[in-house]
């Protein structure tokens, strides 16, 4: 994989073939049961007829922890849409017609690649609706999502939620590269992992806050130019198997003006928060501005910037929550462990553990770092 994610690749293992593809749809299209998982970036997949498997794409330890053979629930018998050998268009208008005749739940079977799922729905106002996906559907699903909760048993690919404004996205198992971009209202919730610019140009309005769970771990860029809400990297099966392995790939919170990053466990500072140009993040907050975003908000981003070279780094601090983000945090992981069938102890349990706190730095004052050593 090249180390920028331009073109994924995702591999997949039977028990008797090994597979590789840009999509994962490709890998179940020839083996619907493989396990699969991504190189992380710079990674390389190298098998050899006499040696096996010589690397794996990533740390083998990190394939056993976050890439299991994870096994989806499958869609109960009733009146379903079938999208097996359907394009996306067919299958979004199946769902609009149901939706239209006054259905407040529609099951979608079979999916496997089909791209754009749901974007339709905006368009004619849909809200307050439940779309349950049993497969893999391709990339941009819910992109645009201003109030129909989607739920996939199964994995997802690049580009889920793009500018969601509200509702709710549920995956069952792992999403690819580029969730929720302009992300900026609702929840996004994922039982395993997420890939490379995760969260990138999230945005929060004074009323709106978006909150997105991540139940395993990400790659690299995680919160890149990151205005606003909240995400949190919970770790959950390294935490159950008692494992103390890293969370996140290198550069979280490059450009990060606004929000809040939580990662279970201790996250090293080499890995937070390049620094772009001031340049390249005035342009970022003109941008928001033109989208409607309060004046005293723009300004109070526009001073971080101004009159330096470069966005100061975002400071990282490794502690407890407090009893105001447990407050806040505390209802989001409960509706998160009722969404994915997570015992409440579990959450309980993340709660009281400690974890690396990532917010925006300020200009003129020196990037506050504290380790957490006692």
């Amino acid at each position: 994989a090249d180390r920028f994610k331009l073109r994924p690749i995702v591999i997949g293992y039977d028990g008797q073939y090994y597979y590789a593809a840009s999509e994962e749809a490709e890998i179940r299209a020839i083996s619907p049961e493989a396990r699969v998982w991504t190189l992380a970036p710079g990674g390389y997949f190298i098998a050899s007829i006499k040696r096996g498997v010589v690397s794996w794409g990533r740390p083998v330890e990190q394939v056993e922890v976050f890439f299991p053979q994870r096994l989806f629930p499958r869609p109960i018998n009733g009146d379903v849409v079938d999208a097996g050998g359907l394009g996306y268009r067919e299958v979004n208008e199946e769902i609009l017609r149901r939706v239209m005749r006054g259905d407040k739940v529609v099951r979608v079977v079979n999916v496997n690649g089909q791209r754009f799922i749901g974007v339709n729905l905006p368009r004619y106002g849909v809200r307050g609706v439940r779309v349950e996906i049993y497969g893999t559907p391709g990339n941009s699903l819910a992109n645009l999502n201003n109030g129909v909760e989607f739920v996939v048993y199964g994995n997802v690919q690049d580009d889920v939620a793009d500018t969601m404004h509200d509702g709710k996205v549920v995956v069952h198992g792992d999403a690819r590269d580029v969730l929720g971009q302009a992300f900026q209202g609702g929840r996004i919730f994922v039982r395993g992992n997420a890939g490379n610019r995760v969260g990138v140009q999230m945005r929060e309005y004074s009323n709106r806050r978006p909150y997105m769970v991540i139940g395993g771990r990400v790659d690299d860029y995680l919160g890149e130019y990151m205005a606003g809400g909240v995400i949190m990297v919970l770790g959950i099966d390294a935490y159950k198997l008692g494992k103390s392995v890293e969370l996140t790939g290198s550069y979280i919170g490059s450009g990060m003006v606004g929000g809040r990053i939580y990662i279970r466990g201790r996250v090293d500072y080499s890995k937070v928060g390049l620094a772009p140009s001031s340049h390249e993040v005035k342009a970022l907050v003109e941008a928001l501005r033109e989208e409607g975003y309060p004046e005293d908000t723009f300004n109070e981003w526009l001073s971080r910037v101004l009159q330096v070279s470069h966005v100061p780094r975002p400071t990282m601090d490794y502690r407890e929550l407090t009893e105001d983000e447990v407050r806040e945090l505390k209802p989001i992981l409960l509706d998160y462990a009722r969404e994915l069938g997570i015992d409440e102890q579990v959450i309980d349990d993340l709660i009281g553990e400690r974890y690396t706190v990532i917010k925006p730095g300020v200009r003129g004052i020196p990037t506050p770092v504290n380790y957490g050593f006692e």
